[in-house]
């Protein structure tokens, strides 16, 4: 499919980045092909989802390293408030771009920015939202210019059935995007890393859980009606483990103790439906790791059905 609609997106060039070549005096023919090249960023290209991916299955510092470097040379599609202007190709970065980026927020209330891989990853998330286009570092130093905490990367809508993980997808924490935006591979203290929880990938499975786990585990889920939504999702540890997950949301107002009842009772059950050979493990849709479930994972319960 092609990634270029005039009317809702364009592609920023930084303005320290290196303009087209003039042409000389060549034929006409001789230089079509490489203005084609350089006005539309070949997105099907882009070895981020593949980077993804590989410290989905092994975290090691080599394929985290490879994954940031993959960040910086990465064309990012944008949303934004506003359409970009009708001239389709490469602008200068204005000033003022980071004004119209759209940054959502989470179920915290924490600002975070989205982007997406692909025009089709985008559409899968919003079918008409306007978009921009920016590569690398530029992308995280305007990220780095707003309030945004996180950057969610190839979120879908679990509310829309006809959204669905259909690319890798992750989060980039304040501290990873600020030293992106410097140009630099992150790197964690050593004095931090015991206290700064592990990274983990939040992904689907080859093999998704039958309806039928989901529809009797909603059962259980159906008899407390203080649960308001359930979210699944496979989430890779950095020992390359997968666990399939599952984040329990509850209505406002819930005690502790109604909500560690509740989960008792949801964990009982799920030793019965889960299937023995999964690692499996429910927690809280408000934990940290329970948001990028909800953010990235499948819904497949919720009160209100």
């Amino acid at each position: 499919m092609s990634f270029w609609r005039r009317d809702l997106s364009c592609f920023v060039r930084r303005e320290d980045a290196q303009a087209p070549s003039v042409p000389g005096p060549e034929p006409p023919q001789a230089e079509k092909p490489e203005l084609e090249s350089e006005e539309q960023p070949d997105f099907a290209s882009s070895t981020l989802p593949a980077a993804m991916l590989a410290v989905a299955h092994q975290d090691s510092p080599q394929n985290r390293q490879a994954l940031y470097q993959s960040m910086l040379g990465a064309w990012f599609i944008v949303p934004t408030r506003e359409a970009p202007p009708e001239e389709p190709g490469f602008h200068n970065t204005p000033t003022n771009i980071a004004d119209s980026f759209s940054l959502e927020h989470d179920s915290t209330g924490q600002p975070v920015a989205v982007a997406f891989t692909d025009e089709e990853a985008l559409r899968n998330w919003n079918k008409t939202i306007p978009w921009i286009a920016l590569q690398g570092t530029a992308f995280f130093q305007t990220v780095a210019s707003t309030q945004a905490e996180e950057v969610v990367i190839n979120p879908y809508e679990p509310e829309n059935p006809s959204s669905k993980m259909i690319r890798p997808g992750g989060r980039v924490t304040r501290w990873e995007l600020e030293e992106l935006a410097e140009g630099r591979i992150p790197k964690q203290d050593s004095n931090e890393q015991a206290v700064r929880p592990q990274s983990v990938l939040v992904t689907m499975p080859k093999q998704m859980p039958s309806p039928e786990m989901f529809d009797a585990i909603g059962e259980v889920a159906s008899t407390f009606p203080e649960i308001a939504g359930m979210y699944f999702g496979q989430v890779i540890y950095p020992d390359g483990e997968p666990h399939w997950t599952i984040a329990v949301e509850f209505a406002k107002g819930v005690s502790g103790k109604q909500v560690k009842h509740m989960m008792a009772a949801l964990v009982k059950a799920a030793r019965h439906i889960v299937p023995k050979s999964v690692t499996a493990d429910l927690l809280l849709a408000s934990t940290v790791l329970g948001q990028s479930i909800k953010t990235s994972g499948k819904k497949f319960y919720s009160s209100l059905q």
